[in-house]
């Protein structure tokens, strides 16, 4: 099964220009023309659809979000993740474990003239394989705080303390017990301390300084401090709780005296706050997660992805020990569009996570509000993974059914035998109805009729890596071809 030259054109000029004109489909009839050209919704990228004779009649038709599973060695890096990273005509916030996925595309997306970027947490990139153009960025949280329409990182902050109780290595995921008790009083503190290693106004030229980000703030959140220097001036230079305070009073933050408040604390409760507060920013412990390949301490800010051309590949181990800082550099742009889609009229972004249980688990919740909200600010996720049962092992059975219940859709890839998905998808068909004719012992013949399955769910699966089975909305849409990145 092969593409025909027109066919193979058109694909050419969708990942040149992102634009497609399908009227270049080898086979398609009038009808099929006029339903694939005609206006939709942006949606992910999901291979193309084929028809009854196997041959390749567009783009397949997926939804604004999508989930995919494929096993190991199915390809769905060169044959899924790189063309849905290479096809989508606007901004890309793309994650992977390994950097060979900037490596295949990042040469396709800068070709359209945007800015690309990438974000180094595992120290292992291979740089001689990326073009030298790509910009080298740093995950520093202190640079991810959000303002508001009135300048306020506030809340921001408030948010980005409560994910990093929950992401980050060794954190109370489950939220519960004494763990979580410690984790919402370390809250406030964790809050004030990431907006004072962001911009504050000096106290004597009042201009916006620098607080040293994430460097000051791993020495900070270890020295409670004291306000006031040796000779009596006022200190606000050194890492410490106090000198944190203080900042966030000169910007007029709301956490300046939770600071206070903790510190009234008995000794062997403030230590257990303390500790929270290293466990939620444990994943910068790590120096390659602090410079991400970072040069010149430029790091990434979401506002870095309005250009409608910008790309951001983000690079986060299996391990899992980058896994907090990857999830707020998520956030953080999940947020930014948030608040200003609408109003600035941001570009459609596409969030494309492989292997997202270890590289970014979004919390459940969060990531269910996402599904189902941010679709309305132009914001389409794409999350690959190798098996529904990694996302039980990370979510938990419930929370995982419930992820995979609201995508819209799904893509089933080879090596993923995902038995309940695709039984669900089945049942949705009518059954058939057979006609069966029986005699009795006098020759007397009767008519029944017999209602049968329309599809078993062992049909559904797809045999070759170049296949794929789409779910629409629970209902199968039929078999994709997915075409390795190479033939595109």
């Amino acid at each position: 099964m092969g593409l025909m030259n027109g066919f193979q054109r058109m694909v050419s000029d969708l990942v040149e220009s992102g634009s497609v004109d399908v009227t270049t489909a080898s086979g398609a009839d009038e009808q099929v023309e006029q339903a694939v050209s005609a206006p939709r919704e942006r949606t992910c990228y999901a291979g193309f659809s084929t028809n009854k004779a196997g041959d390749v009649t567009g783009l397949a038709v997926s939804s604004f979000h999508q989930l995919a599973f494929a096993g190991s060695g199915a390809g769905k890096s060169r044959r899924l993740v790189v063309p849905a990273v290479s096809t989508w005509d606007g901004p890309v916030c793309a994650v992977s474990a390994k950097s060979d996925l900037a490596e295949m595309s990042a040469g396709i997306r800068a070709r359209r003239g945007g800015p690309t970027y990438i974000m180094d947490l595992s120290g292992q990139a291979d740089w001689s394989q990326i073009p030298d153009d790509v910009i080298r960025l740093s995950n520093d949280p202190c640079a991810l705080l959000v303002p508001d329409d009135e300048g306020s990182t506030d809340d921001s902050a408030l948010e980005l303390a409560n994910l990093l109780t929950k992401v980050s290595p060794g954190s109370n995921q489950n939220g519960g017990g004494d763990s979580a008790f410690w984790a919402t009083l370390a809250l406030g503190p964790l809050a004030c301390i990431l907006q004072a290693g962001g911009w504050y106004p000096d106290p004597e030229t009042g201009e916006e300084v620098w607080g040293g980000g994430i460097d000051w703030v791993m020495k900070a959140i270890r020295d409670y401090g004291s306000d006031e220097s040796d000779d009596g001036e006022l200190d606000v230079h050194t890492p410490s709780w106090d000198v944190a305070a203080i900042r966030a009073e000169l910007m007029g933050s709301e956490h300046a005296h939770k600071i206070a408040a903790t510190k009234q604390l008995d000794a062997r409760q403030l230590d257990s706050v303390r500790i929270n507060l290293e466990v939620a920013l444990s994943s910068w412990e790590k120096r390659a997660v602090r410079r991400g390949g970072g040069e010149n301490g430029q790091a990434f800010t979401p506002s870095l992805l309005e250009d409608p051309k910008a790309t951001l590949y983000v690079v986060s181990p299996l391990s899992g020990a980058a896994a907090g800082a990857a999830v707020a550099a998520i956030e953080s742009t999940v947020e930014h569009w948030t608040l200003y889609a609408i109003k600035d009229k941001l570009p459609a972004l596409h969030l494309v996570i492989d292997e997202f249980t270890q590289t970014a688990p979004i919390p459940g919740e969060r990531l269910m509000s996402h599904v189902a909200l941010m679709r309305s600010y132009g914001c389409h996720i794409m999350l690959v993974t190798q098996h529904s049962d990694m996302m039980k092992a990370k979510y938990g059975e419930a929370t995982a059914k419930a992820i995979i219940s609201i995508f819209p859709a799904m893509l089933v890839g080879i090596g993923a035998i995902e038995e309940e998905i695709l039984k669900r998808a089945a049942w949705t068909e009518p059954p058939t109805e057979r006609k069966v004719e029986s005699f009795d012992n006098a020759n007397r013949g009767s008519l029944a009729s017999d209602r049968l399955e329309a599809i078993h769910p062992s049909e559904l699966l797809p045999r070759d890596p170049s296949e794929g089975r789409l779910i629409i909305r629970g209902l199968p849409a039929g078999k994709v071809e997915l075409l390795d990145y190479s033939k595109l």
